[in-house]
C-alpha cells in the first residue's frame, strides 16, 4: 500500500524534472528576447501565446485539469516575458534611472501664490528658514518653466488635499516637464472668507479663490448661491485683487496671514467643509535627490492595455513586503484611454526589497520614471 511519503518521493522526483525544463524554457527566453532587442520586435504576441495555450491543452489526457493547466501555462509565458524585459531593461541602462545628485546650496527658492499664500507658509515650513529673496509664481506651469530655466532651484506647490484630492494639474506637469520631487509638507488649511474693512456680507456680490478654495468650502456657498464664484490664480492672488480693487462688492477665500498682510478683515472664519482640512505640499527639483534617511517613493508608469496587467504588477508590493501609500491614474494627453500611474509607497531606494520592486515595475512598464525617493512628511495634529 502507497503511503503519504511515497507519493511525497513522487512529487519530489517530478519536480526536479521540471525545474530543470523550466530553467532550459528559461534559457531560451533570454535568447528570444536578445533576438527581439536586435530586430526591434515587440516581447508581446497576444495571438502567439493563445495558440501555444491552445495547442498545449490538447495535450491533456482529460479535461479534468484543463483550467489549473491553462493557469500553469499563463504563469509560465509571463515568467517568460520577465526575462525578455529583463533583456531589455539591461540594454536600456536601468542603473542610470536612479542617479542621484546632491542638494543645491544655497538654493534658491520658488513657491506658488502671493505672499501670503499656503505655499509660501509649506516654503517657510518646510525650509525651517526664510529663503533669501524667494520668488513667487501665480500658475503651476510657470513655477515649473522657472526650475527648468534655471530661474531657481527648488519650487512648492501643492499636489494633494485631504478633502479634494489629488491636484491633477500638478501631476500632469510632473510628467510634462520631468521635475523630481525632493521634499513634502503638510500644512493645515483654513480657508476664510476676506473683504475690505468695514464690509458687510449683506455687500458681497463676488467672491474670488484658485478653484480649490471653492472645492474645499462647497457646504458654505449652499447658503450664498447669489454670490458669483470667479476662480483666480490662487487664494493670495485673491486677496491682494480684492485689497487693489478697492471694492466692497468683492470678497475672496484666503488664509488668515494673507488678510493680515493685504490689510483685509475676515468676515467669516473657517469655511472649509472639514475641520481638519490639510494640504500635501510638494517641494519640486530638476534632479533626484536622496540620502540614507529617505522613506518615501514615487513613481509614474504606464504599462501595455492588457487584462490583469496592473495585478500582476502590484501584487509583486505584497511580495517584497512594501506598504502602497497611494496610486493615482491621469489620461495621456493625446492618447484615447491609455493612462500614466502615479504611485507612492513606503521604502528607501537603497534598501533590496525596493530596489527589486523598482526593476520590476520598470521592466514592466511601457513608460517608467522615478519621482523621487525623499522623507515623508508627517502631519500636525
Amino acid at each position: 500500500m502507497t503511503d503519504l511519503e511515497d507519493y511525497r518521493k513522487e512529487l519530489d522526483a517530478i519536480d526536479q524534472e521540471l525545474v530543470a525544463l523550466f530553467e532550459k524554457r528559461m534559457h531560451i527566453s533570454q535568447a528570444i528576447g536578445n533576438y527581439k532587442l536586435v530586430h526591434d520586435l515587440p516581447i508581446f504576441d497576444e495571438g502567439r501565446e493563445q495558440r501555444v495555450v491552445e495547442k498545449n491543452l490538447t495535450h491533456l489526457k482529460s479535461e479534468e485539469f484543463a483550467v489549473q493547466t491553462h493557469h500553469f501555462l499563463d504563469t509560465i509565458m509571463d515568467l517568460s516575458k520577465e526575462v525578455q524585459k529583463d533583456v531589455r531593461a539591461a540594454a536600456n541602462d536601468y542603473e542610470q534611472i536612479f542617479a542621484i545628485h546632491d542638494p543645491k546650496l544655497p538654493a534658491q527658492i520658488g513657491y506658488f501664490g502671493e505672499t501670503g499664500s499656503f505655499c509660501e507658509e509649506a516654503m517657510l515650513a518646510y525650509f525651517k528658514e526664510a529663503p533669501r529673496d524667494p520668488k513667487n509664481y501665480h500658475t503651476f506651469e510657470s513655477l515649473f518653466i522657472g526650475i527648468q530655466n534655471g530661474e531657481i532651484d527648488y519650487g512648492v506647490l501643492p499636489v494633494e488635499n485631504s478633502s479634494t484630492g489629488a491636484i491633477s494639474q500638478v501631476l500632469d506637469l510632473l510628467y510634462k516637464y520631468g521635475l523630481s520631487i525632493v521634499g513634502e509638507q503638510y500644512i493645515k488649511i483654513e480657508q476664510h472668507l476676506i473683504g475690505l474693512e468695514g464690509t458687510g456680507l449683506d455687500q458681497i456680490e463676488e467672491v474670488y479663490s484658485h478653484p480649490q478654495g471653492f472645492q474645499q468650502s462647497t457646504d458654505y456657498f449652499k447658503d450664498h448661491e447669489q454670490w458669483r464664484q470667479i476662480p483666480f490664480h490662487s487664494t493670495s492672488d485673491s486677496a491682494k485683487m480684492v485689497k487693489d480693487s478697492g471694492d466692497a462688492h468683492k470678497g475672496a477665500i484666503a488664509s488668515r496671514r494673507a488678510a493680515q498682510i493685504h490689510g483685509l478683515s475676515i468676515l467669516a472664519e473657517s469655511i472649509q467643509n472639514q475641520s481638519e482640512n490639510t494640504t500635501r505640499f510638494i517641494i519640486v527639483g530638476k534632479d533626484l535627490e536622496s540620502n540614507p534617511r529617505c522613506n518615501k517613493v514615487s513613481v509614474v508608469f504606464s504599462l501595455d492595455n492588457q487584462a490583469g496587467t496592473l495585478f500582476k504588477l502590484l501584487r509583486h508590493f505584497a511580495r517584497y513586503h512594501i506598504n502602497l501609500i497611494k496610486i493615482e491614474s491621469r489620461p495621456v494627453e493625446g492618447e484615447k484611454w491609455e493612462y500614466l500611474l502615479y504611485l507612492d509607497f513606503e521604502g528607501n531606494i537603497v534598501d533590496e526589497n525596493v530596489h527589486e520592486a523598482l526593476r520590476f515595475i520598470h521592466r514592466s512598464s511601457v513608460y517608467f520614471r522615478l519621482l523621487g525617493c525623499y522623507t515623508a512628511a508627517t502631519e500636525n495634529k
